[in-house]
């Protein structure tokens, strides 16, 4: 495909003779020092960073055309640019055809952000069966013509047994056919679970990805994606750092000078073992991506499925600051066929204890009996400056009890005096290094997902 873009700023020479790298059905060059981010379901290309200027540009992976360019085009608007930046529509749009069979419409949106003056670029390609978009966002000019020599310079092969000629697109469908989101149950790769609510699926040969729509603050887009399950060592925790490394081409268990790995292992109220790897790729450990690899057994079977994101602490989908996706949808994860279901009086004989969980200015505490009580202790401290030498810390406790039940997957505090307080849980243990080991409580509530640790 040549020459997909006329819609920029300006006209640039003949194409570079520079190889072209390779993403999905896309063969292009990226401008040079632009961070490169690739993943199953998405490479983003990042611009270094200059002074009032800043330029993204986002590769979605190749679909099923399912209606006219034009509609594709729209659909894809809606999903990548008007959801994420409250209803966004372009300012204006061409449509070009190629004489390799693509047609491609480009639309062009002017948008505020945070005092600064963007421009949003949508370029959707429709042909030979398939359908691609690739999305930039602009601040200021001086990135304009190393985006320009990136359209000039993208093609877009057809995929293997396509006809050489544009496929006549099939019949029209609706919009909301058109661009679905993710919800309710799905199956894939052998296991059944509910994907992330507004998240678009593709279906790929080595799997299923299911992708966010951009934070409308950040730009941050996350996947989620399952892959085919496969025969088990018998070793979870070597299984997950083999897949780890075949992945994403680096050893999880590495520390300095990246980041070192969370651990983490269980067993699922449902009776099926899991191992999780969290680990945020490159040094110091905010230049991301965060990564989160979980394996679960059934049988002689695992399941793998991964996550990427922006580090854990700025992340908005898979993060420590914001709800993550992950929980509930950990908590969804059924094997049809694998019937290992552990008993209610044994999951509640392992949760008896003390159970303490810390953040910020606040502390949470349970001790679960064997008898069916519990006691909580909540504290919330406060400290303030009286003079340039002292600081005066307080505490107000809350005291409170009340009976405890388990059933299934589900944690029930019940108090004396109140509404019952219910959640998903898990019971497991992290580490850092794959010896030691610490056990930790997490439930899933109305107010998101809380973990504890043992009291020792």
């Amino acid at each position: 495909m040549t020459r997909l873009l006329v819609l920029m700023v300006a006209v640039l020479g003949p194409s570079s003779a520079l190889a072209k790298e390779a993403f999905d059905i896309a063969r292009f060059v990226a401008p040079p020092r632009w961070q490169r981010l690739q993943s199953p379901g998405l490479l983003t290309l990042q611009a270094p960073a200059v002074p009032g200027s800043s330029a993204q540009v986002f590769l979605f992976p190749s679909e099923p055309a399912q209606a006219s360019p034009e509609q594709n085009f729209q659909a894809a608007w809606r999903k990548l640019l008007a959801a994420p930046l409250g209803g966004l529509a372009p300012a204006r749009t061409s449509a070009e055809t190629t004489p390799e069979g693509w047609t491609a419409v480009t639309g062009v949106a002017p948008y505020t952000k945070q005092g600064g003056s963007w421009r949003a670029i949508l370029l959707t390609a429709t042909g030979h069966g398939r359908v691609m978009s690739v999305v930039v966002h602009l601040l200021g000019t001086a990135h304009d013509g190393e985006v320009d020599a990136f359209f000039k310079d993208l093609d877009l092969v057809p995929p293997p047994g396509a006809p050489s000629t544009a496929a006549t697109p099939p019949p029209p469908v609706a919009m909301e056919a058109a661009a679905p989101g993710s919800s309710g149950s799905a199956e894939a790769g052998g296991i059944a679970f509910t994907p992330p609510r507004g998240w678009s699926r593709t279906t790929r040969a080595d799997g299923v990805v299911y992708v966010s729509p951009p934070y409308s603050n950040t730009r941050e887009v996350c996947e989620l994606v399952v892959l085919p399950m496969r025969r088990g060592s018998g070793d979870l925790l070597r299984d997950a750092v083999a897949a780890f490394q075949a992945l994403f081409r680096t050893d999880p268990m590495g520390g300095y000078p990246g980041i070192e790995p969370r651990l983490i292992r269980g067993t699922s109220p449902f009776g099926w073992p899991y191992v999780t790897i969290e680990k945020t790729l490159g040094q110091g450990g905010n230049e991301g991506p965060g990564i989160i690899l979980l394996l679960a057994g059934a049988g002689d079977q695992v399941a793998t499925v991964f996550t990427t994101s922006k580090y854990p602490l700025v992340s908005q989908c898979f993060g420590e600051a914001f709800p993550s996706e992950r929980p509930p949808f950990f908590h969804s994860i059924r094997f049809g066929s694998f019937k290992g279901k552990t008993s209610d009086a044994e999951l509640k004989s392992k949760l008896v204890g003390s159970w303490t969980a810390t953040g910020g200015h606040a502390l949470l505490r349970y001790t679960l009996a064997a008898n069916g009580r519990y006691a909580s202790g909540s504290a919330i401290g406060y400290a303030q400056r009286v003079s340039p030498t002292e600081v005066l810390y307080t505490t107000t406790g809350f005291r409170g009890d009340g009976a405890w039940t388990v059933k299934g997957a589900t944690l029930t505090l019940t108090p004396d005096r109140g509404a019952p307080d219910v959640g998903a849980f898990r019971l497991e243990q992290e580490s850092k290094d794959g010896r030691t080991w610490a056990e930790r409580l997490c439930v899933l509530g109305s107010t998101g997902d809380i973990c504890y640790r043992r009291d020792s």
